[in-house]
């Protein structure tokens, strides 16, 4: 066979294996944006999913907070770090543009690929899955059920080990299922500062083994309700749940102002009182509102956001204390 022929089948070849060749970069680059900045400001992407958020992303930017939660319909699509709460957030926001992403002074936007002026940091793929369960918790006294107090126990194992244990600063104790011991729920072990999950055929909620050392951990907040006999006066505590993208301010009617009030009595009062409940601090809005996407109610609060300045996207409807005045006598 002539030499150039021989030449030309080798090129051939040579080409062909380029083709069907598997790819050898198996990195993922990503870069932590100064706070102010979003991705869209570097024509880089943002993040896509909560799995590359929570590990691959995390792990290259050496980002290790316990604390991860998706929250959707808080101003954003993509990954996020709120360097006040110390959370990595993930967010699916309908409306909302890589242009047009919340520029809060707490949040770092995580983005693929290098932004000019960043630290990077490039990383060989990791697998693995995370599944992040938020929701607000509370850790009883010893000797008290979450039945006592009139909200649900946590009822899995992931939900106490996971986001209850962290979200109460327990991130340190030991974590323990014990089945079939007289009780069925999550509790801390003041005395072996342990957490423990059982679950106990036969024992309901209101059953639950009561020891001094036994702090449970339910599912909501508990509230205290004060009855008095002494009085023939009845004080009614009105609340109101706005429309769509409206403020509190808006109807000039006072902002809840704790999140006790915003869990309890005012979700309650609306038709809100079996909807998840979620504190978020430090993003961009003050006081308490359904998010409409998510599905949930949430209390919050940011320096210097005030009831006149505070969020209001399309599907917030803030709950408040009191009733709208009518448009019309």
């Amino acid at each position: 066979m002539p030499a150039m022929s021989r030449m030309t089948i080798s090129r051939v070849a040579v080409a062909l294996a380029a083709l069907v060749a598997p790819p050898t970069l198996v990195g993922a680059t990503f870069s932590r944006l100064a706070p102010g900045s979003n991705c869209d400001d570097f024509k880089i992407p943002d993040i896509g999913s909560k799995d590359e958020c929570f590990n691959t992303a995390a792990t290259a930017l050496g980002i290790s907070t316990p604390l991860k939660l998706q929250i959707d319909g808080v101003g954003f699509n993509g990954c996020a770090f709120n360097t006040v709460a110390n959370a990595l957030i993930y967010s699916v926001t309908p409306g909302a543009t890589a242009a047009n992403h919340a520029p809060l002074p707490t949040l770092q936007f995580i983005c693929q690929g290098v932004a000019t002026t960043t630290t990077t940091v490039t990383t060989t793929a990791t697998t693995g899955t995370t599944t992040t369960t938020s929701g607000i918790f509370a850790k009883l006294g010893g000797g008290s059920r979450c039945s006592d107090e009139g909200v649900p126990d946590v009822l899995s194992k992931e939900a106490c080990f996971s986001a209850a244990q962290h979200l109460l600063g327990l991130g340190g104790a030991t974590a323990m299922e014990l089945n079939n011991v007289g009780f069925t729920g999550c509790l801390f072990n003041s005395a072996a500062n342990m957490m423990m999950y059982g679950t106990t055929p036969g024992v309901s909620s209101e059953a639950n083994l009561k020891l001094p050392t036994f702090e449970y951990v339910c599912s909501g907040i508990p509230t205290t309700t004060t009855t008095t006999t002494a009085t023939l006066t009845t004080t009614t505590v009105a609340f109101t749940r706005l429309g769509a993208g409206q403020r509190c301010s808006d109807q000039s009617i006072p902002s809840i102002t704790s999140k006790e009030a915003c869990f309890g009595a005012a979700a309650s009062a609306v038709g809100l009182g079996q909807k998840f409940k979620l504190e978020v601090n430090f993003m961009g809005f003050t006081g308490c509102v359904y998010n409409a996407i998510a599905g949930f109610v949430m209390y919050g609060e940011t320096p210097g956001v005030t009831a006149a300045n505070t969020l209001a996207f399309p599907h917030f409807q803030y709950l408040c204390d009191g009733h709208a005045a009518a448009l019309f006598p």
